[in-house]
């Protein structure tokens, strides 16, 4: 018998999704038919901030919150704890130049991905709003916040909170990873942006599964999506050498191109193990200290932590295989089709709205 709380949660993460999907479709209709005409830069920035300010805040961050601590019957504290928001670790700002070789990674992947949309007859408007002669500051910060700050927040409190959480109830890493993954992919309702998506969220939860922190994932996504504004601004407004990446890039013969890729890879690689390395010194000086206080069954070949049996804090320490013996293995609860059959549904619409993208560019 599943506990009552568990099921709670499902169908929590289901009203979360609609919020998240079911939101994103209703704000870009608002804007379709509602928006003025854009005239100018400023009245393209102002039109992003009409969709994006109450997407991300109502339903990315606002709804769901509210969702998992009322719905849930939790207080505050344990609404951030069940959406991996605890302490901060220093290490976790590994994840800012994680998320510049993100960045580079996701050129190559964002232009293989529309080089094959392309091969299949579609085609790719590329129509945008000139920028000002002279550079504004003003515009500027507002893009770092509308494409940056707020995605970072608020859509990985979203996508890698509590439905990373309640996922990892049901499905191994592997299975987290893979679902998050391609939640994040459709959850953009767009088809040029969901593949390299697709495999950004994938690497998010990792992340914040192999961390136990949505810190990492939120710091890696802003560097990510800030890289995009600055270069944006650095070309137009020929900010140094940072002015001339794109046009480096894109003069690039094959051969350097590839290796670009493979030192952002490795440079990617290279900081993950970091941070785990990291993470595990946390882990192994947590379980040293309980072990301070603790005995060892040497004929059941596990470790008896003295004091009240508090499975939560077994759960905490993560010294389960410990406590339990080394065959242990975490049960696992398979949601029955009531649980997840509004997760089901919102995953079809976004489906079908990411075709339409493709077909008939719908809103776009």
């Amino acid at each position: 018998m599943m506990p009552l709380w568990l099921k709670r949660d499902y169908r929590a993460v289901s009203y979360v999704l609609c919020s998240c999907i079911l939101g994103v479709i209703f704000m870009r209709l608002v804007v379709y038919f509602a928006a003025v005409p854009v005239t100018s830069y400023g009245t393209d920035i102002a039109q992003n901030a009409m969709f994006a300010l109450p997407t991300q805040l109502v339903f990315f961050l606002g709804i769901p919150f509210c969702i998992y601590k009322f719905y849930g019957k939790r207080t505050v504290t344990e609404t951030l704890e069940f959406s991996s928001c605890g302490a901060f670790k220093p290490y976790f700002l590994l994840a800012l130049p994680l998320g510049i070789a993100v960045y580079v990674l996701t050129l190559g992947i964002s232009s293989a991905w529309t080089g094959l949309l392309k091969f299949t007859g579609y085609t790719v408007s590329s129509s945008s709003t000139p920028m000002p002669e002279k550079f504004v500051f003003g515009f500027f910060a507002a893009e770092v916040a509308l494409t940056a700050l707020l995605p970072a927040v608020c859509e990985e409190f979203c996508m890698r909170g509590g439905l990373l959480t309640t996922a990892r109830n049901t499905f191994k890493t592997l299975g987290c990873v893979v679902l998050c993954g391609v939640v994040f992919g459709l959850f953009h309702q767009n088809i040029r942006q969901v593949f390299y998506t697709a495999c950004f969220g994938a690497l998010a939860a990792f992340m914040t599964i192999k961390t136990k922190s949505l810190y990492p994932a939120m710091l890696m996504h802003f560097t990510n999506n800030f890289c995009s504004v600055f270069f944006n601004y650095a070309s137009e407004y020929g900010w140094s050498v940072f002015g001339e990446f794109y046009t480096l890039i894109n003069g690039l013969p094959f051969w350097a191109l590839f290796m670009v890729f493979l030192f952002a890879a490795l440079l990617l690689t290279a900081l993950v193990v970091l941070m785990l390395y990291f993470e595990d010194k946390r882990v192994i000086a947590k379980k040293r200290a309980a072990l301070n206080d603790a005995a060892f069954d040497a004929t059941g070949k596990r470790v008896i932590l003295f004091g009240e049996f508090d499975p939560e804090r077994i759960k905490q320490l993560e010294m389960e295989r410990e406590v339990y013996g080394s065959g242990y293995v975490r049960e696992r609860y398979k949601p029955q089709a009531r649980d997840i059959m509004i997760i089901v549904s919102v995953g079809v619409v976004s489906l079908l709205t990411t075709v339409f993208t493709y077909v008939w560019g719908f809103l776009y």
